[in-house]
């Protein structure tokens, strides 16, 4: 007997070895055929939305589409049923539901199962093929995070690259004959994707007539993803399939989004992405019931301009941005955009306060109602918070009221008193990284355009979608200034003491973009020697604080002129210390000190 159990148990372990090496070998022949589908799936996919085809090609299309996805199903599910990792399908519920539709539109497209007319039409043909192939590849992102992570690149340079990776895809995207009308050179195309990625704004060509409903709808994906960036969006989906990731995908998340700490760093994420596509919701919702009838494509116009007022894109649809005919006077409109356009500039750490403070007093009347004790709520100083919102407020008051100093008796002198304060709140708030316009900016004089450029360099907030220096950068430059002219050597807020180090990168990221912008600004003055140099250097701020605004007309720049801004937007999103720290960052750390020394500077 003990014979015979030893052989029995050789026999099972032996069986299992052979079943791992054949369930290995299966796996990794998936993997490739899965490669293989997605990489033959993407350039098809793109050849029938963006360019004219026959129906004989549309037909041969769709039929390939179909021979993919069975490929793309089964090669996707069947390593996790070989190695009983059933996780994958069931853990979490958005799994689940991708692949119980997806299984759907398998067994109705190949007619092994005939379903009734309601879920045969959402189950049946081309568009659920298509949508399910995409949505099986929404989960394989966990996998994209994983090679990411697994770069040995600095993080600055993995979120810069990540950047001109969308940027490359979307001005290939915007070139198809199908995305755009009429012609459209590779440098406008490229321009265009770089204001968008770049949540910027200006424009070469009229967003509304030079692109049709599916080059509005890139733009518009573009804008998204770059106001949130594309690995907001990795970790967000690597986190909703897999409730987990490794400690080296979350440092990286920890370095691109300079968080304190890693601690729910992922849930942070799930809830940035779900307060911004809420906002949106609910912006485009208003939007589109304060719209007049006779504007095309409402739902377009509303979920596009609440997106681009968000992530303080600026792009619009209209040829006169947000003063064409009909929207000018549409004072509900004006008002979401200029809320929306606070919201997405102030910052997402201020934003989840508010939640937090919210989820509190609920609790609090909740349980006032019930008769019970307050909830205990812990104590939480969040500094950097409180600067972005305190600051928030004296810029857009105090632009405003500026505003309204310097053009109540020039371009608004026809206008009624409630109309220069919503004009001038607008201008003030639009000019911190949005870009709007709800009247003819070239009327501004030069003490409006001055105060512009101030407040488009400072920008919005830390942790939002907006550019500029930011506004807490700017606030600890002005902190240190006032307590070195009064004596003071360290830099307090509140109860808490700025170091070195935060001083050191606010004094860098300064210097640095008054660089960039300066060096730009050089560089126009010869491309563009006919224009006036005053609206050159605005036109740099802009571009550089990703505002979108333009008095020079970027339309009518030179080549060398447009290559200047789109550099600019580039590294005034991605910021000129993440940039030159990715390339310039060493790894050696200096452990020991040398003499201090003070030099007359003076």
């Amino acid at each position: 007997m003990p014979g015979i159990r030893e052989r029995m148990f050789k026999l099972l372990f032996v069986a299992g070895d052979r079943y791992r090496q054949l369930a290995g070998w299966i796996c990794d022949l998936c993997r490739f055929l899965l490669n293989l589908a997605y990489f033959l799936f993407i350039p098809g996919f793109i050849f029938y939305a963006g360019f004219g085809n026959s129906p004989e090609i549309i037909s041969g299309l769709k039929s390939a589409f179909r021979i993919l996805f069975i490929v793309i199903f089964f090669t996707n599910y069947i390593p996790g049923l070989l190695k009983f990792r059933f996780n994958k399908l069931f853990s979490k519920l958005p799994g689940a539901v991708i692949f119980l539709f997806s299984l759907g539109v398998l067994l109705s497209n190949t007619g092994i199962v005939s379903f009734g007319k309601p879920l045969h039409t959402v189950l049946n043909g081309n568009i659920p093929v298509i949508a399910a192939i995409f949505l099986i590849g929404i989960t394989e992102m966990p996998g994209l995070m994983r090679t990411i992570s697994s770069v040995k690149l600095h993080p600055g340079l993995i979120f810069s690259a990540s950047f001109i990776i969308i940027i490359l895809l979307g001005s290939g995207l915007l070139m198809m004959p199908k995305a755009h009308q009429g012609t459209l050179t590779y440098l406008n195309s490229l321009f265009t994707s770089v204001s968008a990625v770049c949540v910027t704004g200006l424009t070469v060509v009229d967003t509304g007539t030079a692109f049709t409903t599916l080059g509005k709808t890139i733009i518009l994906c573009l804008i998204q993803t770059g106001g949130l960036g594309i690995m907001t969006f990795t970790g967000f989906f690597g986190y909703v399939f897999t409730s987990a990731s490794s400690f080296r995908d979350r440092m990286l998340l920890k370095e691109l989004f300079t968080a304190e700490s890693m601690n729910n760093l992922l849930k942070l994420l799930t809830k940035i992405i779900m307060f911004t596509f809420l906002l949106e919701g609910a912006g485009a919702a208003i939007i589109y019931n304060s719209l007049p009838d006779k504007i095309p494509d409402r739902l377009l116009f509303s979920v596009f301009h609440s997106v681009s007022a968000f992530c303080n894109a600026g792009f619009s649809t209209l040829s006169m941005n947000l003063s064409s005919q009909g929207i000018t006077f549409n004072y509900p409109v004006q008002i979401t955009v200029a809320v929306l356009i606070v919201l997405g500039g102030i910052g997402f750490p201020v934003l989840l306060g508010l939640y937090s403070n919210f989820k509190h007093y609920t609790a609090v009347i909740a349980r006032r109602l019930q008769g019970r004790i307050n909830p205990i709520r812990p104590e939480r100083r969040n500094v950097p918070a409180r600067i972005a919102t305190y600051m928030t407020i004296i810029l857009i008051v105090a632009g405003a009221v500026f505003y309204f100093m310097f053009e109540s008796e020039t371009s608004m002198k026809d206008m009624d008193n409630g109309r220069k304060i919503i004009v001038s709140l607008f201008g003030s708030i639009s000019a911190r990284t949005a870009g709007f316009n709800i009247t003819d900016i070239s009327a501004w004089g030069y003490p409006t355009i001055f105060l512009m450029i101030f407040l488009m360099w400072i920008g919005a907030s830390p942790g939002s979608t907006g550019g500029g220096i930011k506004t807490t950068t700017f606030a600890l430059a002005f902190k240190t200034a006032w307590n070195y002219l009064r004596g003071r050597e360290t830099v307090r807020i509140g109860n808490r003491e700025i170091s070195n180090r935060t001083v050191a990168r606010v004094l860098t990221i300064i210097f640095l973009s008054l660089s960039v912008i300066s060096a730009g600004f050089a560089v126009l003055l010869i491309t563009e020697p006919g224009k006036d140099p005053v609206k050159l250097l605005f036109e740099c701020f802009s571009a550089f604080g990703t505002v979108g605004l333009s008095l020079a007309d970027s339309s009518t720049f030179t080549d060398s002129g447009k290559i200047v801004d789109i550099v600019l937007m580039f590294i005034g999103r991605v910021g000129p210390l993440t940039l030159l720290s990715g390339i310039l960052a060493t790894s050696h750390k200096r452990y020991a000190g040398y003499p201090e020394i003070d030099i007359v500077i003076n």
